[in-house]
């Protein structure tokens, strides 16, 4: 399973996006801004090929507060996406 520490820590963020996979789920992890509230906007897409280079009806995203919280809650949401949709995701 991801963990928050595979997903690095809070001040990487306001610098960088994060990618990285786990057993055929790729995953992309940044700081973005919704209704003037920053946020962590979280996608997932099956493997194995680079967020550009799949196409968008192969991505799901989703959005959490960007809190210590809110990045324990993207790892979960990540988490429950790959034992749900486990028959997507390609085992390299």
């Amino acid at each position: 399973m991801i963990t928050t520490e595979d997903v690095l820590n809070m001040n990487f963020y306001k610098k960088e996006k994060f990618t990285g996979s786990y057993k055929g789920m790729r995953y992309r992890i940044e700081k973005s801004s919704a209704d003037d509230s920053d946020i962590f906007l979280v996608y997932i897409w099956p493997g194995p090929y680079n967020f550009a280079s799949t196409e968008d009806n192969l991505k799901t995203s989703a959005t959490f507060p960007f809190t210590p919280d809110g990045k324990q809650q993207a790892v979960d949401w990540m988490n429950e996406q790959w034992t749900a949709r486990k028959d997507e995701w390609r085992t390299l």
